[in-house]
């Protein structure tokens, strides 16, 4: 088994939980605002709910896209999402939703491997580029959904 690698993305936005979770977990949209997100197919459920299943596909500045199928293991509506990774990054995400004075903060705990072998490979020369690659991801995540998210409208 590959090494896992273990991110922790945390941002903050001034809207109320409900709209968070109801912009940031609408992935389906998320090729249309996040530069990132090549493909994203819903192929059971609404991606919200337990039993959903969501297929990615996601390429960051380097010269290499990762396919995964995300699957929602647990759901607590405005607050809690579980995600199991199968595919090009094997593991978990987890999203966290809570209130907090300026509104809400969301964080993604993102623990993954890949199974790409080139990938494995120069994962131990490349870990830190690596992850810095999946931070300026998460940073163009944040930029394309933050409008959205605290906008007066629904989007």
């Amino acid at each position: 088994m590959p090494e896992p690698y273990h991110f922790v993305t945390d941002w903050h936005f001034a809207a109320p939980p409900e709209r968070v979770w109801s912009v940031v977990l609408d992935i389906e949209r998320y090729p249309g605002w996040w530069k990132n997100f090549r493909r994203v197919e819903l192929i059971r459920g609404d991606g919200k709910s337990i039993g959903s299943a969501i297929a990615c596909e996601v390429r960051g500045s380097l010269p290499y896209s990762l396919k995964y199928t995300l699957e929602v293991m647990e759901a607590t509506e405005y607050q809690h999402l579980l995600l199991r990774s199968t595919g090009d990054l094997i593991g978990s995400g987890r999203w966290e939703f809570s209130p907090i004075e300026s509104g809400t903060r969301a964080v993604y705990h993102w623990d993954v491997a890949t199974t790409n072998p080139i990938l494995n490979l120069v994962a131990p020369l490349a870990k830190g580029l690596l992850a810095r690659n999946h931070q300026q991801v998460m940073a163009n995540g944040y930029a394309a959904l933050k409008p959205h998210v605290e906008a007066s409208t629904p989007p």
